[in-house]
């Protein structure tokens, strides 16, 4: 009952448009007040021990890396270099999009941050050249999912944090379920450009792959800078992060030169503003997350689900539908941190492996990123073509089937994630 008044206060909250982080310790505290009198200082120990985490170190770290390459100008190297390898199969302006996604998603670690960087380049130019700019836009939006499927990825460093799980197993296990969402939205592209007949005019000097290949080298560099170094024993992830900071910073401003070594201490200020709120989120769901521990949550959470059926494929549909819900209402890393713990006891009962699961719960919070109401992919998407949100969504149900298409890939056959642990 306890834990039913929880979530409904903590919905309540939502709908009122409380931001994520003050809502998980507003419900936090009524908890506490109403239902255990556990004292106030529990909650400020509980919110600052659980940011005293080294591997946490990773997610800023990372979060600023991604912003730097992002302003450094990478992009548009990225895409010369997809443009060239399949540019010329039908729909390959849109196939490349996608390819330029899952580079850039190799170096941001974040959805969001591939849609700004990326959706900023192509939709004005896919629009220019022809695309229409409902498809363009929707397409980028889920596209911009892959940043947070292969590594380095922000949620599993989040996911592996919360379960005491290898953050570098995590982002081994990403690799090919990445690429596999990447290949159907690119299958998807290609029918959908075939059938649709776009008249495009595409009349740019073009590069060589090899040209564009070197011009774009030290953008391709980083991600094997990093996992190299992470796989090769090194240097951990959260060090693979500091590095990372350090390589962007020297691209960014002494290569590319898209950053003024004036503007940026402003950077790091801005980038301060953004992970500022996400810690406070962290270390609010941490607390949350003890409280429904307290509550025996897990215990009655998987009686619920077990009564349904003791088949694991019928239990994991139902946590996958249990999941996408979640990602369409809460803000990713705050799903990770309460969830993780409630359902990972769950399916390891059934045999799921903790590594296996976290890939699972990734991929379907970041199909999360383009469904209603939070869908942050779609918000991003539509401040840079101008369509409202409503536009977009019409066009991105081929989209999120061809993702839940995937979903079930994933899902169901654990070599796609664990075949490189093997």
């Amino acid at each position: 009952m306890i834990i039913l008044i929880l979530f409904a206060l903590f919905f309540f909250l939502l709908v009122l448009s409380v931001p994520i982080g003050v809502t998980l310790g507003i419900t936090s505290m009524a908890y506490g007040f109403l239902f255990n009198g556990i004292r106030p200082d529990y909650f400020i120990q509980s919110a600052i021990t659980s940011l005293d985490n080294f591997p946490i170190l990773a997610v800023p770290l990372f979060m600023l890396a991604g912003e730097l390459m992002t302003k450094g100008g990478i992009a548009r190297q990225l895409f010369d270099i997809a443009h060239k390898l399949v540019g010329r199969i039908t729909g390959g302006h849109a196939i490349a999009t996608v390819l330029t996604c899952m580079f850039f998603g190799a170096i941001s670690g974040s959805g969001p941050a591939t849609v700004a960087a990326i959706g900023g380049l192509m939709i004005p130019m896919m629009v220019n050249i022809g695309y229409e700019k409902k498809f363009t836009t929707a397409l980028v939006a889920a596209a911009g999912g892959l940043g947070v499927m292969i590594p380095p990825s922000i949620p599993m460093v989040m996911y592996g944090v919360v379960t005491q799980n290898s953050i570098s197993d995590l982002f081994l296990a990403g690799i090919f379920p990445g690429f596999v969402f990447g290949g159907c939205l690119m299958i998807y592209s290609f029918f959908y450009c075939k059938i649709t007949k776009q008249q495009l005019h595409w009349d740019q000097e073009e590069k060589t792959l090899w040209r564009a290949i070197w011009d774009g080298k030290w953008s391709i560099l980083m991600p094997v800078i990093i996992l190299g170094g992470i796989y090769g024993g090194y240097f951990t992830p959260t060090e693979a992060a500091c590095i990372s900071v350090i390589y962007a910073l020297i691209i960014s401003i002494f290569v590319t030169k898209q950053i003024p070594l004036k503007e940026v201490p402003d950077l790091f200020i801005q980038s301060a503003a953004m992970i500022g709120p996400l810690m406070i989120i962290v270390s609010m769901a941490t607390l949350f997350g003890r409280i429904l521990t307290l509550e025996k949550a897990p215990m009655i959470i998987s009686g619920v689900i077990t009564a349904f059926s003791d088949n694991v494929v019928v239990i994991m549909i139902i946590i996958n539908l249990f999941l996408l819900f979640v990602g369409a209402v809460m803000d990713t890393v705050a799903a990770i941190l309460i969830v993780a713990p409630v359902l990972l006891p769950i399916v390891q009962n059934f045999g799921v492996d903790p590594i296996h699961f976290g890939v699972i719960m990734v991929v379907n919070l970041a199909i999360g990123f383009i469904t209603p109401p939070i869908g942050i992919n779609l918000y991003v998407a539509s401040g840079i073509s101008g369509l409202s949100i409503t536009e977009i969504t019409s066009r991105i149900g081929y989209p999120l089937l061809v993702m839940l298409a995937a979903l079930l890939i994933v899902t169901f056959i654990p070599a796609v994630s664990l075949v490189l642990l093997t």
